[in-house]
């Protein structure tokens, strides 16, 4: 009789209508040996409470991977301040302040945890409230990107954006390392790499990588 009944998960007065069509007297307690049918009715009852707190977290999460269940806008991020010494997650905010002549002019609260993707955003918001646009961004390494180089440079702004790897290129490590790229001769008209054995690199496999944005951007193998 069971498996003739035909259950919608997202209504719990399917469970009810099961224990009308099959009269079934659910027991409790302790020495009280369960059917299978009731096994199954409450296994029903657990999935659609999960489904249901499962629906409402991924409402809340709104594009994110994580919330806090005392502050749901917040963010679980890595914080500067880490006085355990564990890199334990804390709820937050990631606070963007635009600064000129030391005036702040912007400031946005945003619950991305890489800075990475907040620098388009907050200038288009500083776009939309001034009546001026500014004609040059300076940042710091977080910023650097393919994605916010490429906006920068077609909305005609002069970018002072510090490398991720400048403290690393300055190291003698780094430039005794003949695998680097950046210690080889590249050939732009051939697109190859000349290396330290006066081999030629060529172009292997090109992938294309997605980020978080929806930006698409290629990655060349050589």
């Amino acid at each position: 009789m069971f498996n003739q009944l035909v259950l919608n998960l997202n209504e719990k007065d399917e469970i009810k209508l099961l224990k009308e069509k099959t009269n079934l007297e659910f027991v409790y307690g302790k020495g009280k040996r369960k059917s299978k049918l009731q096994k199954y009715a409450e296994g029903l009852e657990d999935f659609i409470e999960k489904q249901s707190k499962y629906d409402n977290y991924n409402e809340i999460f709104n594009g994110r991977n994580s919330f806090s269940k005392t502050d749901k806008d917040a963010t679980f991020m890595h914080m500067k301040e880490d006085h355990m010494k564990n890199g334990q997650l804390k709820p937050g905010y990631n606070i963007q302040i635009g600064v000129e002549g030391e005036y702040i002019v912007g400031v946005d609260v945003s619950s991305e945890r890489s800075d990475q993707l907040t620098l388009i955003p907050f200038l288009d918001k500083l776009k939309s409230n001034l009546s001026t646009q500014y004609k040059s961004v300076t940042a710091d390494a977080g910023y650097e990107s393919e994605e916010n180089y490429l906006y920068l440079e077609n909305n005609n702004y002069e970018t002072y954006i510090k490398p991720q790897n400048y403290e690393k290129l300055k190291t003698k490590k780094f430039k005794k390392n003949i695998g680097n790229k950046e210690n080889m001769t590249y050939l732009k008209d051939e697109d190859c790499y000349i290396c330290a054995n006066s081999q030629r690199l060529t172009v292997k496999s090109v992938t294309t990588k997605k980020s978080k944005s929806g930006y698409k951007s290629e990655i060349t193998i050589y």
